[in-house]
């Protein structure tokens, strides 16, 4: 173990000759001793030497005590050495001032040898165990965080090595942003840290469904949507890992353009990290000069060309430039040294990472394309699966189901019940339709089932009428069946629809009709009850308002949407605050839980507190999302810094007075949204 070694143990500061010689001759006997008559004296003698403690006379002409301590502890080298005042002040006061200051302790004139040799005794064998404290939890953070890295990037390998035609992308990007960084002259380094940082820069891959990854043609609108969630992934995992400076930055951002309009979060210009602006180039190199199945790689002048079309707009001016004179100087990424970790991990880890490798892939599978809450499928893929069927030549039955008043179970009973609810009403689609049939919650509180080659209008009356039926019951049981029901929407495929979506319009406008006229039965789109009410109704446009209307979150509160709805709102409300200079504050609230115990639902509880908290104390116009099991985050629209941080603690303090419970803290951070001004190489 490495330990800070000093010059000598005590430099003593003071004016008087008297009082240096006294404590002086008091010291020597012990300690290695050296004296300075001013301040400035003893920071030219700390800068050739530094000493163990120093003792500092509080009263000095020139720079005084005060001032002196004061350059001591802006020294990133100095900051720690223990300071001991001296004075003949023996006022409550001065010693108070003394602490304060961030003295260790205060030794007073005339000095008496026992006291004196005791306390700096004391000082030093405190400063000596924090020293050794401090230095050997930097060594096991160190260790820790090794051994995350070599996790980490046998994860990495894994991703790059799927297909043969990224193999080794990591550790050519790595690589090529390496010799970047030497051509702009940064210390060695340097240049290793930001060889670590691009060397996991895809690591967010591992999100990605190994369909897309390895698709033998060109992404769809739909695919690429999800390939560009892994910057965010991958900045998740490697938010915590801090032995790399900044090797977040450059999974999160090396998808940015310099113009503005690249993903995640569209920023421009030089508020993307240099390393990820690097990154940026040496990714787009190797997509450039590898194989690909729909095209071969391209030349050197070709190269070169797609580089000097993207200067300003999807690369940094300054750094393309650089990188077309290292293209022109014959630049050879093969030539160029690697860094490697040692993958010399026991087996056991080995196949610890390959179960958690693929219990991942297994959670990513099953999140793409169910429900979480319920299991159902999502909207997604249930379109999918329709949509496979009626290609196959498949006929059958839509219905559309919505839970009627059910914001009264959150609002009456909580979100628990409520999620409850859900589930059960989920359980009692599975338990009335066959497996060949498709269920989806489409979100919220509404569903659909697809009835697969069932058009018999009476089967299809009584199927739908006993979910009804069995759902009302179980309400019941929860005490909740007469505020609660379902109203369902019906529509045949072809005759009420020859398109999936002509089929979702026209069970989703009997649907609305069911809502409009008492709720809790179900109609079809073919009933002669539903066109004459539509004969009446008229246009299209209103329809589809009041259809809107009815669904809009009417609570008087913050309004509450899911984290994707979120981030698009982020996307829209950030270019208000581009165009009009509003102020626009980011809150993030973070529960502190101790779940010693295993007090898992102690979580859940916190959070619909913290949730209703937020949603009591905010305005209509606020938006807020879960960011995670134990944060939430709010957008506080057309508020400042300083009105934000009321709001934060208004918020706190409804908390703990809705909640209640032991072992719960919350704490906030807060951010301004800064205004900023305003077609990727795809790698």
């Amino acid at each position: 173990m490495e330990t800070k070694t000093y010059g000598y143990d005590i430099l003593i500061v003071d004016d008087d000759d008297f009082n240096l010689k006294v404590a002086a001759d008091i010291l020597e006997k012990e300690f290695t001793v050296r004296t300075a008559q001013s301040g400035e004296r003893a920071l030219q003698l700390m800068g050739v030497e530094s000493p163990r403690l120093v003792l500092l006379d509080l009263h000095m002409p020139g720079m005084d005590g005060r001032d002196t301590m004061k350059k001591i502890q802006e020294n990133e080298q100095w900051k720690k050495i223990p300071i001991i005042f001296l004075t003949a002040d023996t006022k409550p006061k001065t010693e108070q001032e003394c602490l304060v200051l961030g003295a260790s302790d205060f030794i007073t004139k005339p000095f008496v040898p026992m006291v004196m040799l005791s306390r700096i005794r004391r000082i030093l064998e405190l400063s000596d165990l924090q020293n050794d404290l401090e230095s050997r939890l930097e060594e096991k953070t160190k260790l820790v965080e090794k051994v995350s890295l070599n996790s980490i990037m046998v994860i990495a390998n894994a991703i790059d090595a799927k297909d043969a035609y990224t193999s080794g992308h990591s550790v050519r990007v790595a690589k090529c942003a390496s010799a970047i960084a030497r051509k702009m002259r940064w210390n060695e380094e340097e240049v290793q840290n930001l060889h670590y940082i691009a060397l996991l820069h895809d690591i967010g891959k591992i999100g990605v469904p190994d369909a897309i990854l390895n698709k033998p043609a060109r992404l769809n609108n739909d695919e690429f949507d999800i390939i560009k969630k892994h910057p965010v992934i991958g900045n998740d995992i490697l938010k915590d890992i801090h032995v790399i400076k900044n090797v977040a930055e450059g999974a999160l951002y090396h998808h940015e353009r310099y113009d503005g309009k690249g993903y995640p979060f569209g920023i421009s210009g030089e508020d993307i990290p240099l390393c990820a602006r690097i990154i940026g180039i040496a990714d787009a190199y190797d997509a450039m000069t590898s194989n690909r199945i729909y095209r071969r790689k391209l030349s050197t002048a070709k190269v070169m060309e797609e580089f000097e079309r993207g200067r300003g707009s999807q690369f940094d001016p300054q750094l393309t430039d650089l990188f077309l004179d290292m293209l022109e100087d014959h630049f050879d990424v093969s030539k160029e040294s690697s860094i490697f970790w040692s993958n010399n991990l026991p087996s056991e880890s080995s196949a610890l990472l390959n179960k958690v490798l693929a219990e991942y892939r297994v959670d990513l599978q099953d999140q793409e394309t169910e429900d979480m809450l319920t299991g159902l499928y999502n909207r997604k893929y249930a379109d999918t699966l329709i949509g496979q069927l009626l290609d196959e030549g498949h006929f059958g039955t839509l219905l559309m189901l919505d839970i009627d008043n059910f914001k009264l179970i959150n609002d009456t009973m909580g979100h628990i019940a409520g999620d409850k609810t859900l589930q059960t009403f989920a359980e009692i689609l599975r338990a009335n339709t066959g497996e060949e049939d498709v269920l989806c919650r489409l979100g919220g509180d509404e569903f659909m089932v697809f009835l697969t080659d069932e058009t018999d209008r009476e089967q299809v009356a009584r199927k739908t009428k006993k979910i009804l039926d069995v759902f009302t019951e179980s309400l019941e049981r929860l005490h909740c069946g007469k505020i609660v029901s379902v109203s369902a929407g019906i529509a045949f495929y072809p005759g009420d629809g020859k398109t999936l979506e002509a089929l979702y319009g026209n069970a989703d406008k009997a649907l609305y009709f069911v809502k409009r006229n008492g709720k809790k039965t179900y109609c079809f789109y073919s009933d002669d009850k539903y066109r004459e009410d539509s004969r009446k109704t008229g246009m299209d446009l209103a329809h589809i308002r009041r259809m809107i209307e009815g669904r809009m979150d009417a609570d008087k509160g913050i309004y509450r949407v899911g984290y994707d709805d979120f981030q698009k709102m982020y996307s829209y409300i950030f270019r208000g605050v581009k165009r009009n200079k509003q102020q626009v504050q980011m809150l993030l609230f973070t529960l502190g839980i101790d779940n010693r115990h295993g007090q898992k639902m102690q979580t859940e509880d916190a959070m619909q507190s913290l949730e209703l908290s937020v949603a009591s104390s905010l305005r209509m116009v606020d938006i807020g999302t879960r960011y995670s099991s134990i944060q939430y985050m709010v957008i506080l629209l057309d508020t400042d810094l300083e009105n934000g941080r009321k709001v934060a603690d208004r918020v706190i303090k409804q908390f703990y007075q809705i909640y209640g419970g032991k072992n719960v803290t919350v704490s906030y951070d807060i951010q301004t949204m800064q205004p900023q001004p305003e077609e990727e190489y795809v790698t």
